[in-house]
């Protein structure tokens, strides 16, 4: 495979060993493999440009996310195989079977025993390769249903001269960790290095810029006519490494994020751009700085968002906002403090008799840490864990007198009601916080462990938002 694009230029491992899989020989090819990587690791791309170099290869492909759920999956998999045969073999007579038909997985298998039968005047045997791009994300997936994909092949007729192979791609490990002892053949995309990522952003993303209507106009306005398409291209390249050294770490490498910021911030940048400092990245870094020490996103409701000023600090602009209720944003500051806290110190800091409010002075100073907290993996927890300290910070404010008669009748903490819940789900969904459960996640078990998936400097931007301060209960190592 002889692949230039960007996006391939860094898995050269991974096109050898779909080349050593992926064959025309159905005899040689097996029957199942697996894709594993996150989101912006070149799966889809990697595997589609391995295709398209190779068009003797006959391909399906199918994405679950779209179809939702697992009915309309096999639907569309009796839907697609059997289109697919009428368009390589146009010549051969074939009766349409209804794919609507397919409610069930032992009617799959009829279907396909039904079509494949009509192509047995083959003189050899042809190797259809069915894409399931991201089965994984499918809604209601449960365990059950992948080991019935993976035996699949197993049922369909072994004299049929259409050899149906299954090519999945997947995001999480701990779904793919389930079935190791089926010992399917599987290839791991890892996650872009910083090098990496920003090589694959120039080479795709240079031109694109260059050519974007906003510097041609900033070019007119400065006048700049003495600089060659190199020079521009220089201009580009400068700004995207910027970019990717500022946010690499909040985006986990991932292209989509990346390009995104990209896109937000490049006609800011080009805003600032003279006829002075277009030779200095230096001088133009200094200018623009502000663009690389935040995403600029509001983390405020709507209704305490303001407007802020642009980096000229002459045009109010409205910022993007995450309508996250209170009891969210307190649901991931307890989160955090659970990934990053340890648990021997639950007792003290959030002990009613320590007062909580005076944060450290209240349980004395600790030993500073080695290492920043920051920078390691946060630490998974449990969901009582969680509750607790949620409802040790929750603000209560009661409406009756201290001291009344009704006043004792109020709860003095929040309690873990449905609305608490509701938001986790919100929290979950919105891939704030994490869990070790991919699916059908029981929010009450005691066997499921969490963790946060945010970093310091926007649980710092929450907390200020509902007046918390969460560093002092992290002795300084934040800071």
């Amino acid at each position: 495979m002889n692949v230039t694009t960007p996006e391939v230029a860094f898995r050269d491992y991974q096109t050898k060993c779909l080349a050593s899989y992926i064959s025309a020989d159905p005899d040689i090819t097996p029957s199942n493999l697996i894709l594993q990587g996150y989101s912006g690791t070149g799966k889809t791309y990697t595997l589609r440009e391995y295709f398209r170099v190779n068009p003797d290869l006959h391909t399906v492909w199918l994405e679950p996310v779209e179809l939702v759920s697992w009915k309309p999956l096999l639907q569309a998999i009796a839907r697609t195989v059997q289109y697919k045969l009428k368009v390589l073999y146009p010549n051969i007579p074939a009766t349409d079977y209804d794919p609507l038909q397919v409610e069930e997985p032992f009617l799959l298998v009829k279907t396909l025993h039904n079509i494949f039968a009509q192509y047995k005047c083959l003189k050899e045997k042809a190797c259809l390769f069915l894409i399931l791009d991201g089965f994984d994300s499918l809604q209601d997936l449960d365990a059950a249903l992948f080991n019935k994909y993976i035996k699949l092949h197993e049922l369909l007729p072994k004299d049929s001269k259409i050899d149906l192979k299954f090519v999945y791609t997947m995001l999480e490990t701990s779904f793919l960790q389930r079935y190791s002892t089926h010992c399917i053949p599987t290839i791991m995309f890892p996650r872009y290095e910083v090098d990496e990522i920003s090589s694959i952003l120039v080479m795709s993303r240079c031109g694109e810029l260059v050519e974007d209507s906003c510097l041609r106009k900033r070019i007119i306005e400065e006048q700049i006519t003495d600089c060659t398409d190199d020079q521009f291209q220089s201009v580009a390249a400068n700004f995207i490494h910027l970019v990717v050294q500022a946010f690499h770490s909040y985006t986990g490498n991932d292209v989509f994020a990346l390009n995104d910021l990209i896109d937000f911030k490049w006609p800011d940048y080009v805003s600032r751009i003279t006829k002075e400092n277009i030779f200095e990245p230096l001088t133009l870094y200094k200018s623009t700085i502000k663009l690389f020490l935040g995403t600029d996103d509001d983390l405020s409701t709507n209704e305490m968002a303001d407007n802020t000023i642009n980096i000229n600090g002459d045009e109010p602009k409205s910022s993007q906002t995450y309508e996250l209720s209170i009891i969210s944003k307190y649901l991931l500051i307890a989160s955090y403090i659970c990934s990053y806290l340890e648990p021997r110190y639950d007792a003290s800091i959030f002990s009613r008799k320590t007062r909580i409010i005076q944060g450290r002075a209240a349980y004395g100073r600790r030993k500073k840490k080695e290492v920043n907290p920051r920078y390691l993996q946060p630490s998974l927890f449990a969901i009582e864990r969680l509750l607790a300290i949620f409802q040790a910070i929750f603000p209560m404010e009661g409406k009756a007198k201290s001291g009344s008669l009704s006043a004792l009748r109020e709860e003095p903490l929040m309690r873990a009601n449905i609305e608490v819940f509701q938001n986790l789900s919100e929290l979950h969904t919105l891939k704030l916080i994490a869990t070790t459960m991919s699916k059908n996640i029981d929010y009450l078990s005691p066997k499921v462990r969490w963790k946060v998936n945010v970093p310091w400097e926007i649980i710092k931007e929450i907390s200020e938002s509902v007046q918390f301060d969460i560093s002092d209960y992290f002795s300084d190592v934040h800071e």
